[in-house]
């Protein structure tokens, strides 16, 4: 089983990612897999930017994470792995540990961290993509 979704969150509109072919999360199987998440989100003038430093920007993307898992029918404690892509990665280590495991808890997924030259906008600082195990339900 292959279900896709774009659900409507308050991050970027769903039209986004059909315009551009591909779908937020992806459940296949017992495995829910998102698409790279970055610190915006939808306004009414447009997609806004609410966060200008790592810490900040963690903070929005792991709460459109939460969102997203749970529109999967799953939820953070069931993450498997995450890839970060940063900009700023001499900033990263810092906002992991002020932002992130507060976050995460006891629950420990593998993650890569991975320092880029530039994301999709100047003002993008990380993107996090990742695999979560699918809720009971599913």
């Amino acid at each position: 089983m292959i279900k896709r979704l774009n659900p409507d969150l308050g991050y970027l509109e769903p039209v986004i990612f059909e315009a551009v072919g591909t779908s937020q999360l992806v459940i296949a199987g017992n495995m829910v897999h998102w698409s790279g998440i970055v610190a915006a989100r939808s306004g009414p003038d447009g997609v806004e930017f609410p966060a200008d430093d790592v810490a900040g920007q963690l903070a929005v993307i792991l709460d459109t994470l939460d969102l997203s898992l749970t529109a999967a029918g799953t939820d953070r404690t069931r993450i498997v792995s995450m890839t970060i892509f940063t900009t700023a990665i001499d900033d990263l280590s810092m906002a992991l540990a002020k932002v992130y495991e507060p976050w995460i808890g006891v629950h420990r997924p593998a993650v890569t961290s991975i320092g880029v030259a530039r994301l999709s906008l100047p003002q993008i600082l990380l993107e996090i993509q990742g695999v979560a195990l699918a809720g009971d339900q599913m």
